[in-house]
């Protein structure tokens, strides 16, 4: 038997081992809490992106178009980036081509459709901005009066301003509400459609959707944090407005007026 050591007082010594140190004990997270928390981080850090981008170290931007510009354009690829990053099961269905959910209206915020405005800008010729002002009037001249979910219900019956020739004419520049909507069974979509019932279940990936939802809640409060207009648009009416009169002119003259923080988007009209 092996010696026990004894102090000067003749007693044995006894080892004393201390207990692991323990933190308090946490229930396991669930997978809504931390898309939720990861929502809200994404949201936070766009805001103020977009305030930096728009008010560096608090001074009005230099090319404050440009300014907008990148930043939407930011947006969109830390949307795209986070995407691609994620290892979904099922795989998604969605493929080019593919457009039953183009049967719908969604919303934009500001500089989502200003982005889009500048875009059109650059690649569309007068005529082709003529067409599309009078569509876009015509389209929320239908809509004016309607909540969101009339239109929902019938949304099978309204076709995207953008979709031409079997697909998206504007994709680089696509809102959030499009680069976030997924589905992993395209029969379903096509159900959505044919059942003329919007509350058909179509299975998706949330996490999709709660990421471009959340940058989208970054660019609509980073541009309330700088006391800029700031609100959910149809997008038809936003499109019809910046539209209105000179096509080329109302996209130049918008963009100007909202980043000088005059209420563009919110004034009246007769659609």
């Amino acid at each position: 038997m092996a010696a026990r050591s004894r102090s000067k007082t003749g007693k044995a010594k006894r080892s004393l081992r201390r207990p692991a140190r323990r933190g308090p004990i946490l229930p396991p997270t669930s997978p809504e809490a931390q898309r939720e928390a990861l929502a809200d981080c994404l949201s936070r850090e766009r805001m103020e992106a977009f305030a930096a981008a728009l008010r560096p170290q608090g001074e009005p931007a230099d090319q404050p178009v440009k300014a907008l510009h990148d930043a939407v354009r930011e947006a969109y690829d830390v949307c795209e980036s986070m995407m691609d990053e994620l290892q979904l099961d099922p795989p998604l269905a969605c493929k080019r081509g593919c457009i039953h959910c183009c049967y719908n209206q969604v919303a934009v915020t500001e500089p989502e459709a200003l982005f889009l405005g500048l875009h059109l800008l650059g690649t569309r010729s007068p005529e082709r901005l003529r067409d599309l002002a009078d569509r876009a009037r015509a389209l929320a001249d239908g809509l004016k009066g309607k909540s969101w979910r009339e239109i929902g219900m019938i949304r099978h019956r309204l076709p995207c301003l953008f979709l031409e020739d079997g697909g998206c004419s504007v994709y680089p520049a696509r809102p959030l509400a499009c680069r976030g909507w997924n589905s992993v069974d395209e029969t379903m979509c096509l159900r959505s459609n044919l059942s003329q019932d919007a509350m058909t279940p179509i299975e998706n990936h949330p996490i999709m959707r709660q990421i471009a939802d959340a940058i989208q809640s970054g660019l609509l409060r980073g541009a309330s944090s700088l006391g800029l207009e700031a609100g959910y648009l149809l997008m038809a009416r936003a499109m019809a407005l910046l539209l209105s009169d000179d096509p080329e002119q109302g996209l130049i003259d918008g963009t100007a007026d909202w980043l000088d923080g005059k209420p563009f988007f919110g004034r009246k009209t007769e659609w």
